[in-house]
């Protein structure tokens, strides 16, 4: 894919100073009453809301740099829905007409480019399409029947359909556009190119219809008013133009800096973040019968108030998106508020111990739970510990007598070992430190097998320990070491890059160091697993025609030849999770939601609010840990969605479809230091 001066004044109607933003003492966000027979309030956006708009069943939906749609009921000022639909920022949303579908523009942290399209009622994704340019504009066209994409760097347009994702015919501009659209009969384009051309394209031909000079580098420009009119900021001042023939029709020079925004519907009129040194001010404008430009409302913004980033209005309500993640609605009595969420503390690690399902927080505690959510009760205390431990690891083997355990680490280097806590009746258990791992270099991964648990740090050292002992049982240095697990055998599989004449695989005996190279055609070994079944699994990294590719294996150590391609992911991606139960390999390979490898082919996950973050395997669930902080519990062969637990600073949430929800409360007890 290759989306891979003419100043008449201000009339002043109207005015009213309702300051619908709060003032400075105002700011602090109250905490919502409680929540006892209501429904979950979803929580809010982590980082910046990047844009903002009303749907036309009158919905207010947002997206931001966390990569959630949210989906705002104003009336109540509550936030009614929150789930993740990238595992990027979102940087620009349209509402595709007479439907329930948008089209988003994602950006990845390393300024790659994505096109989604959603249907946020269903939530499901109808395509996905990776872009070799970056992308400024999305938008639909007039009759919604396919999407308006700006790309950088004299690109031009494209047209893609809008159920589809194919890419479709669009006019070969001359200049680079920064503004593109159509009428509702999808026969003609109006663009807009920043050297000062307003330009009229036939669709049908490709071939321009007419062209005028207008003023150059109008920044975000706009069609409002039934399109009848168009507007931005310029090097002067606002300025709008008549857009059938391109002339001036107002300017206000003492608007010099901010961004315009549409109101919709067909009067003439708009939104205007005018943004100065000292004070910022929200306009509602509106072009009057003489073309002159009248103000209809302004708000002034607080000092304090976190950047304005994305701005929705209607005739009744003002939304406006903040930096920090905040979304304020004003209406036109005079009130204010913060819309009203109710952020979790997100679960950042889980694992399984014995009959445990253990958490940790992004508050620094740990907790467990029972791995059988049906024996969570309402009203059940949950007590939590504090903890410095970043990381925890299931124990993978799963048959023979004894009580599984649980390990406890850190990925930095730092002065805390390592403990394996053995948990039976009583989630406190008995602990071993295993004091003989290296805390020179970070740890890169951790494997706990039975009577033995497996270090892996960053320079390539890799330690086994005794799991009942902690004493020091084998080790082994490879500096092209990526990822290393222990085997059903006690044999240990390392995961490497491929140099001088390396192989992508490498076992190793852990009673003799013997080393046997795996022959594999891949470049780099970048992930190794094996689950209660035994069976070795291998992640590897291809450059195939210069595009790289990810695939997991599962692997034949004896003959290699007779391994198994399970998944392809058409990119680089190593920090998927991996997990196995009852014989069955899931993962989130491509970071778009998990699968289960099953006979009857790929099976996806039912989603969570969240993307999965950590598949675990749990006996006779899969436990799934998402981006969100909550743990869900699926069906091993059918990946569906049988419960979700939720976490708040005082209270535990559980719920199961078609059921009442299940709540109860949080202790926090002191433990002996670590």
């Amino acid at each position: 894919m290759s989306v891979m001066d003419h100043n008449t004044g201000i009339i002043i109607c109207g005015l009213s100073l309702l300051s619908i933003l709060p003032a400075a003492s105002c700011l602090s966000a109250q905490m919502p009453p409680s929540l006892e027979n209501r429904q979950v309030v979803p929580g809010g956006h982590r980082g910046t809301v990047h844009t903002l708009i009303y749907d036309e069943q009158g919905r207010l939906l947002s997206a931001g740099a966390d990569g959630f749609l949210g989906i705002w009921d104003i009336q109540s000022a509550t936030a009614a829905e929150r789930f993740q639909v990238s595992p990027y920022s979102i940087i620009a949303m349209a509402a595709r007409p007479g439907t329930s579908q948008v089209g988003l523009i994602e950006r990845d942290p390393i300024d790659r480019y994505r096109i989604a399209v959603w249907d946020y009622e269903t939530k499901q994704n109808l395509f996905t399409l990776d872009c070799r340019y970056p992308i400024s504009s999305i938008t639909y066209s007039g009759g919604g029947n396919f999407l308006i994409l700006i790309q950088q760097g004299n690109l031009g347009v494209q047209f893609v359909h809008a159920e589809t994702g194919a890419l479709l015919k669009a006019p070969d501009t001359t200049s680079t556009l920064s503004f593109a659209a159509t009428g509702r009969s999808e026969r003609t384009m109006i663009g807009y190119a920043p050297l000062g051309v307003l330009s009229y394209w036939d669709l049908e031909s490709g071939k321009e219809i007419r062209h005028f000079t207008v003023p150059d580098r109008i920044g975000t420009p706009l069609l409002f008013g039934n399109n009848r009119f168009m507007g931005g900021i310029d090097p002067e001042g606002l300025v709008i133009l008549d857009a059938v023939s391109g002339t001036i029709i107002t300017r206000e020079r003492s608007i010099s800096q901010g961004r315009v925004f549409a109101l919709g519907g067909e009067d003439p009129e708009f939104m205007c973040l005018a943004t100065g040194p000292t004070v910022s001010r929200l306009y509602h404008f509106a072009i009057g019968m003489t073309g002159r430009l009248e103000i209809k409302n302004q708000w002034p913004v607080p000092p304090n108030l976190p950047g304005i980033m994305s701005v929705a209005s209607t005739a009744d309500a003002l939304v406006v998106g903040t930096l920090d993640g905040g979304v304020w609605l004003g209406k036109q009595d005079g009130t204010v508020a913060l819309m009203e969420v109710r952020n979790q503390e997100r679960i950042t690690e889980a694992a399984v111990g014995g009959s445990f399902l253990a958490f940790l927080t992004e508050g620094q505690v740990l907790g467990f739970i029972p791995l059988d959510y049906t024996q969570l009760q309402d009203r059940d205390v949950i007590p939590l510990e504090p903890s410095t431990y970043t990381r925890l690891s299931s124990d993978t083997e799963r048959e023979g007598p004894g009580t599984k355990g649980l390990l406890l680490w850190q990925e930095t280097a730092t002065g805390l070992f390592p403990t394996i806590r053995t948990l039976e009746s009583d989630a406190q258990g008995e602990t071993v430190v295993l004091n003989h791992v290296s805390r020179r270099f970070p740890h890169r991964s951790a494997v706990l097998r039975g009577e033995q648990a497996l270090f892996l740090d960053s320079a390539g050292n890799i330690t086994v320990l005794s799991a009942r002992t902690g004493e020091l049982l084998f080790s082994f240095s490879s500096e092209v070491a990526l990822d290393a697990t222990l085997l059903k055998d006690g044999n240990i599989l390392i995961g490497q890059s491929v140099v001088s004449g390396n192989t992508p695989f490498l076992m190793v005996n852990s009673n003799t160091g013997e080393t046997l190279p795996i022959p594999f055609s891949a470049s780099v070994g970048a992930r190794v697993y094996c689950g209660e079944s035994g069976i070795p699994y291998g992640v590897t990294v291809d450059a195939q025609e210069g595009h790289l590719s990810t695939t997991i294996t599962m692997l034949s150590l004896v003959n290699p030849a007779r391994s198994t391609r399970l998944a392809t992911y058409p990119g680089e991606d190593t920090s998927f999770s991996i997990a196995e139960s009852k014989g069955i390999l899931a993962s989130t390979l491509g970071n778009e939601g998990a699968v289960l490898y099953g006979a009857k082919g790929p099976t996806r996950f039912e989603r969570s609010p969240g993307l999965p973050l950590r598949l675990i395997e749990g006996s006779r669930y899969y436990i799934v840990l998402d981006t969100e902080g909550n743990i869900a519990w699926h069906d091993p062969e059918s990946g569906a969605l049988l419960a979700l637990f939720r976490l708040y600073e005082n209270e535990w949430i559980l719920e199961k479809p078609g059921a009442s929800l299940i709540r109860g409360h949080l202790s926090l007890r002191s433990t002996q230091a670590e």
